[in-house]
């Protein structure tokens, strides 16, 4: 009896010493798995099949369940990151991300180039003073407290930015964490904002000034100077004169139109360089006679044609002489044409005439611009005829150099592929 006791006792013992192990074990197989969880990564790839339906199986089944869910989760987020990624790292405008203080916490590409800055070198710090944006302090001290203006446009360098920043708040906590800030070049479009202005005024001023003249003559003409034959012709010239510039003002602005617009149409042709050089140095023969000064031309073998639309070739021929024959008084001018080196002929208009300063010589080409304007207006000049020959060289994809030398002439060349 007492030996059956104790081998009762002893079987009682093993049974829960066995379960105790395998109970052990299962913990340790728990704890290694919610590790796994923990760690995140690779640790929630494991998987825990059930092998019952209660106690340790089913808490190691329902973890396995939690593991795959985050897993996907996981791949969800980081599939969202990528593409976040991609597009502030391809999106034109500069993007700046900051936290409560200011301080910098990522930067894209764009605004890295925008701003000449490397993110490595100004994570932490104020985006403010990092960046050195005149004005950006306060725009973002407004969008902080919540003010609507949260738009502006500033000076950095020689460039215009538009900078908008939005606060955005902590989730759980419901405060104020930082701001988005965009910044986006607008130079270009300032500047053709600009240009725009000051073509609305240029017209209004080139037209105003031949109206002006023209109501004059009208008025003395009615106040009895028609009686006066002499007077009469006199005031019924200089009328003649002032319609002419504002039909020539307003005819090269419609041309000048069709070219920026793309109304016209370019149709190269293979154009005998000496002979559309020799037609239009014809036109000018007579006034450049009379101004005693020469006009001639100095064709390269090497370069017996170019392929050119016909019309527009000859415009601009027209353009560059009509210019030099006006502004030399003495010596003359010559059209000469070489092969270049990577173009097929090199075509250059000089003249000896009363030249441009350096600091105007970029400006050349700009619409109604002038270096004496008071001269060009008497000797019929409008300020665009250079502004046609710029985009007819363009249009037929040239390129287009231009020296000045006040006191010795104006060399202009253009460059024919």
């Amino acid at each position: 009896m007492t030996i059956a006791v104790i081998v009762l006792v002893s079987l009682v013992l093993a049974v829960l010493a066995v379960r105790g192990i395998m109970l052990y074990r299962r913990f340790l197989e728990l704890n290694e798995f919610v590790e796994g969880l923990a760690k995140g990564g690779e640790g929630l790839s494991r998987r825990y099949y059930l092998r019952g339906k209660r106690g340790f199986s089913k808490v190691l089944y329902n973890l396995s369940v939690l593991a795959a869910n985050m897993q996907e989760q996981n791949r969800e987020n980081e599939a969202f990151k990528n593409r976040l990624s991609v597009l502030l790292k391809n999106i034109p405008d500069g993007i700046a991300l900051i936290d409560a203080r200011g301080r910098i916490r990522s930067l894209n590409p764009a605004l890295e180039n925008l701003l000449y800055l490397r993110g490595h070198a100004v994570s932490g710090k104020g985006l403010a003073e990092s960046v050195g944006v005149a004005g950006l302090g306060e725009l973002l001290n407004r969008a902080r407290d919540g003010s609507p203006e949260n738009k502006e446009t500033l000076a950095f360098n020689s460039k215009f930015l538009e900078v908008t920043a939005t606060p955005f708040l902590d989730v759980e906590k419901g405060q104020y964490a930082g701001q988005v800030v965009v910044f986006r070049d607008v130079t270009a479009d300032k500047r053709i904002d600009e240009i725009r202005k000051d073509f609305v005024a240029n017209v209004s001023h080139e037209l105003k000034t031949p109206v002006t003249a023209i109501k004059g003559y009208v008025d003395t003409l009615l106040d009895g100077a028609m009686e006066n034959r002499e007077d009469l012709s006199r005031f019924l010239n200089g009328i003649n004169f002032q319609v002419g510039r504002m039909e020539q003002i307003i005819k090269d602005l419609i041309e000048l139109s069709k070219i920026e617009f793309g109304a016209m149409t370019v149709e190269k042709k293979t154009v005998p360089l000496s002979e559309m050089v020799g037609r239009v140095l014809s036109l000018y023969e007579e006034k450049a006679i009379a101004k005693g000064i020469y006009v001639r031309a100095d064709i390269s073998e090497d370069c017996p044609s170019v392929q050119a639309d016909p019309g527009m070739f000859s415009h601009i021929l027209s353009n560059l002489l009509d210019n030099a024959v006006k502004y030399t008084d003495s010596g003359g001018v010559v059209i000469r044409a070489r092969e270049g080196e990577n173009y097929a002929c090199v075509l250059v208009v000089q003249d000896t005439g009363i030249g441009v300063p350096k600091k105007f010589v970029p400006r050349l080409g700009e619409r109604f611009f002038r270096v004496d304007p008071s001269r060009s207006r008497e000797l019929g000049g409008t300020g665009l005829g250079l502004a046609i020959v710029k985009h007819l060289v363009l249009a037929m994809g040239w390129k287009m150099h231009i020296d000045s030398d006040p006191g010795k002439g104006t060399s202009i060349r253009i460059y024919i592929n």
